[in-house]
């Protein structure tokens, strides 16, 4: 009898487990695009975002800007990065085809994903100068670079 109780208490615990939905699929159903406020336009990252969360493959964006700097970075799910390198010279393609005035760097390393996010974040809570973001983006491009 106590075998039972036990095996059907794994078996209702496996099936709260099996019926766990996590939020990845929520995210790229609808994505979280913020258009940042600051000093500086960044009506061209928010377009860049535009652009590239309407892709299937991508599952999330974050994009700063200056006047002539455009930073990119995408996050890849886990069962598409075989073809990472396919898709980042891709992507870097369109996105110079689509702003041409630009220097467009666009990367899928995590670190810099991190660290673009956290400029997004200082950008929209406006506690960032327009030369800080220029010295920040230089920085993130010049670590992505090192990185590859």
């Amino acid at each position: 009898m106590r075998y039972k109780k036990i095996t059907l208490l794994l078996l209702f615990m496996m099936f709260l487990v099996g019926c766990h939905h996590t939020n990845e699929s929520s995210n790229s159903e609808n994505p979280n695009i913020q258009h940042l406020s600051t000093n500086s336009s960044q009506d061209t990252a928010a377009q860049a975002k535009e652009f590239l969360m309407g892709q299937d493959d991508i599952k999330a964006v974050h994009a700063v800007n200056t006047k002539d700097t455009l930073l990119v970075t995408i996050e890849i799910p886990h069962h598409e990065r075989f073809s990472l390198q396919d898709k980042k010279e891709t992507y870097q393609k369109e996105l110079k085809k689509i702003f041409p005035d630009f220097t467009v760097e666009l990367s899928t390393d995590q670190k810099i994903v991190l660290e673009t996010s956290k400029l997004e974040e200082k950008m929209k809570n406006q506690t960032i100068t327009e030369e800080e973001i220029k010295k920040r983006i230089e920085k993130i491009i010049q670590l992505s670079k090192e990185q590859t």
